[in-house]
């Protein structure tokens, strides 16, 4: 019977403190080290399908910019803080969104890509990477971190300032503008407005106006905040059809967007989302002839009861009335891992010392760890807290 030694990385470099490091043997074993795991192209814009199934680590100033407002779950804050890194896995999903990125005709208008799989998949994590391969290109973006967000009870609501019948959201509409300058503001500083907006009979923005200041405006007087958005909208869609930017829109979770909320405001006991204006806004911009734009969506099956989450396709989530307003869309499943990728994780987690016990370092202790985990992305990591 063979027994299958592993070492960890800093267990290796005890073992050998008689190599040097400047020497050619030690080099030579970190390459090999790290090629079996790692990629060293940070750059989305190099990842083929050659790299599929290795790590590559995003540099931390694009970490804080893409991670900004609540866009990184609680356990990825705590693998970044553990890991002291942020890597993500270069997947069939990302590979296959980035390529459509590269062919598709930017003159026609704007191309809707859904994302759908089965609880905690990773299909976050495909939307970072294909966000990260759009910053590479100085695209701009407009992030819903989790539409869902809007539909909670907690949220403040107030009426429209313009629109009968509807619900304005103005914390979450700081928010969205707090995320976008810091996203896009050194993308936008040169743009000006192209038209005159009016918030109240007191309040306008005039045409001309640099848009930094606009958005600003919106999160200094959170009052006007939501109609705020809906100008940033209108000013994006001018820049686009301008070829003055490409924009990525990114909503988590869209099929939030044809739910009931816990919500309620005076006389109206219960508000349906399509009466809010944040969802009215950004489905006009769904359904709009706006070029040089592209809508990466998500459904989830997060926003079903507990007992009901099993149904991931899109039809299960969005019904008729999702289904009908988003086509024409693109469909791209994420499928938990392969037999590749759950290996090729499990020696990250033993280089990051994530996995320290000798017994789940052998082939058995790797088969149970696989057969606990399903092959899903997020129970692997919950297997492997204790190890």
């Amino acid at each position: 019977m063979t027994t299958v030694c592993r070492l960890t990385l800093s267990q290796f470099k005890g073992c050998c403190k008689h190599i040097s490091f400047g020497s050619s043997s030690w080099r030579r074993y970190m390459q090999r080290f790290t090629s079996s795991v790692r990629t060293h192209l940070s750059d989305p814009m190099e990842h083929t399908a050659s790299q599929e199934g290795l790590f590559y680590s995003v540099p931390q100033n694009d970490v804080n910019k893409l991670m900004f407002n609540n866009w990184m779950s609680p356990h990825e804050k705590n693998m970044n803080r553990t890991f002291q890194e942020y890597c993500i896995l270069i997947r069939r999903p990302a590979l296959e969104i980035m390529d459509i990125l590269r062919r598709i005709n930017y003159n026609y208008p704007l191309t809707r890509i859904l994302l759908y799989g089965e609880l905690n998949a990773g299909k976050k994590f495909t939307m970072t990477h294909v966000m990260h391969f759009c910053r590479s290109q100085n695209w701009i973006f407009l992030t819903v971190p989790w539409a869902n967000d809007w539909n909670c009870r907690r949220s403040r609501v107030s009426y429209s300032n313009h629109t009968e019948f509807l619900f304005d959201l103005p914390i979450h509409s700081k928010n969205l503008l707090e995320d976008f300058l810091i996203k896009n503001s050194h993308l936008i500083e040169n743009f000006k407005t192209s038209a005159r907006y009016e918030f109240s009979e007191q309040e306008s923005s005039e045409q001309g106006v640099p848009l930094i200041d606009l958005v600003s405006f919106g999160i200094s007087r959170m009052k006007f905040a939501n109609d705020v958005v809906g100008a940033l909208i209108q000013e994006l869609q001018h820049l686009a059809n301008n070829d003055k930017i490409k924009l990525l829109i990114t909503i988590r979770g869209i099929n939030a967007f044809w739910m009931k909320t816990g919500q309620s405001k005076e006389k109206v006991r219960k508000i349906h989302a399509q009466q809010l204006s944040l969802v009215k806004q950004f489905s006009d911009l769904l359904q709009s002839d706006t070029k040089n734009a592209v809508a990466l969506c998500s459904v989830e099956s997060w926003l079903r009861h507990v007992s009901d989450r099993k149904p991931y396709l899109p039809t299960d989530l969005l019904g008729k009335e999702g289904i009908d307003f988003l086509e024409p869309f693109i469909p791209v499943e994420v499928p938990k891992y392969n037999e590749k990728e759950i290996q090729k994780v499990m020696d990250y987690y033993e280089e990051r010392r994530w996995i320290q016990l000798p017994e789940a370092k052998t082939p058995s202790g790797r088969k149970q760890i696989t057969f606990l985990s399903g092959y899903n992305p997020y129970k692997l990591y919950k297997v492997c807290v204790p190890l």
